[in-house]
């Protein structure tokens, strides 16, 4: 390899870093959709994966799965400083996107205070919504498109509409 590209992938490495290091709920969740992207093409450090995901009260391990990662796979990239696939950042980035909408919501709505975004949609996650047929929403984030109608079921809370 080239010295110039080891360079290039270098700094490549480094913007990675940079743009995960603060990942937070209502950081993804306002982040314009390209910014989203790059952080997806980049990877998010596995190490902010599990940070975020141990922040739910659904336990690591169950929000692992409910995203189709191995909890191996990413305690190991963990441990070794590296960043998830494409494929399994934008499943995390989804994820936590989902939760800074609900922190959103709730501070478009009311008083904010005191009320812990994590804690309500780990509850939420796991109860059936008749708006999702009766499935459990978190049955549904190990696909963009289970996601999203998530995400839309999220927004119709806020609107009063039927959810």
């Amino acid at each position: 390899m080239s010295r110039a590209r080891a360079a290039i992938q270098a700094d490549l490495a480094a913007d990675a870093k940079r743009q995960t290091a603060g990942l937070s709920y209502m950081g993804v969740y306002r982040a314009s959709p390209l910014e989203r992207i790059s952080m997806i093409k980049h990877g998010i450090s596995a190490s902010d994966a599990k940070r975020v995901i141990a922040e739910l009260a659904i336990g690591q391990g169950a929000g692992l799965k409910a995203l189709n990662l191995s909890q191996a796979t990413v305690n190991k990239k963990a441990k070794q400083d590296q960043t998830l696939s494409p494929g399994e950042s934008e499943r995390v980035i989804g994820f936590v996107k989902l939760v800074g909408q609900l922190a959103a919501i709730v501070q478009e709505s009311g008083n904010p205070e005191g009320f812990d975004a994590a804690a309500w949609m780990s509850r939420w996650l796991n109860d059936p919504v008749p708006a999702l047929g009766g499935a459990r929403p978190i049955d549904l984030m190990d696909t963009m498109e289970g996601q999203a109608l998530v995400s839309t079921t999220l927004g119709q809370l806020q609107s009063g509409a039927y959810a």
